[in-house]
């Protein structure tokens, strides 16, 4: 059985953040280890999700929790960044430093969650692009995986997607004659919509379609298969996720 469903970004956002909660290395984490979720649009609602996963009454604004950010032309954003990461110590919240004081602290058995600007999809590698000269804050948690093995998943929608792999992408947007931001291959897992609908559901689903107008730009349309006990479920969580509205920061 499949169902057809259509998610906008903000949708998307919302669900991928939802299906991390449901993620046993992730939820290990939490609870055991450390898990530091970097600021940025998508890790916005994934705090939210962990925050009321946790119980906590911590103040948190998810139009806040971001460094840069990719907007139309000539919008205008309204609320500030607030510079703090999101950091989970054994069910225990912080919401005082970066991943530029935290990241060096992380090691085996940890998870980092960072976004991402770029999916390929047929293998699932990432890349971030970056505006500072020093790599910003992917050359800390690189650090931090490469070196002392914590772990990376990088929650991504898929109106990221891109038709080269990431190193390809990379060596033309780090060329030295190439005007504007670098792209950074990521070294960690890609979690998308996909990944969500299958933790919350057990339905796999693929990508059919995209795009739209009114709200619905950079949309996906994905089949979701399975069972009809899976399908119901799939089903109620689109009904809830249509209640999410487009980020405005």
């Amino acid at each position: 059985m499949t169902h057809e469903m259509m998610l906008t970004v903000a949708m998307g956002k919302r669900l991928i953040a939802r299906g991390l909660m449901a993620d046993a290395g992730v939820r290990t984490a939490m609870s055991e280890h450390r898990l530091l979720i970097v600021g940025g649009t998508t890790n916005g609602c994934v705090a939210e999700e962990a925050l009321r996963a946790l119980g906590s009454e911590l103040k948190f604004d998810k139009r806040a929790f971001r460094r840069g950010v990719n907007v139309a032309p000539g919008a205008h954003m309204e609320t500030a960044s607030c510079g703090h990461d999101l950091l989970i110590e054994r069910g225990q919240v912080h919401f005082d430093r970066d991943v530029f004081e935290i990241a060096p602290e992380l090691g085996a058995g940890d998870v980092i969650l960072k976004g991402a600007n770029a999916i390929y999809t047929p293998t699932g590698e990432t890349g971030v692009l970056i505006g500072h000269p020093q790599g910003g804050t992917a050359m800390p948690i690189i650090s931090a995986v490469i070196g002392r093995r914590a772990g990376l998943i990088v929650p991504i929608g898929l109106e990221k997607r891109v038709d080269m792999p990431i190193a390809q992408l990379a060596a033309i947007s780090n060329s030295s004659d190439t005007e504007g931001p670098r792209l950074c291959p990521l070294p960690g897992k890609a979690f998308t919509e996909l990944d969500a609908l299958r933790a919350l559901t057990g339905a796999e689903a693929v990508l059919l379609a995209a795009g739209g107008v009114m709200g619905a730009e950079g949309c996906v349309y994905l089949a979701a298969s399975g069972t009809p006990e899976q399908m119901d479920a799939v089903r109620a969580l689109e009904r809830e996720l249509r209640a999410e509205a487009r980020m405005e920061l």
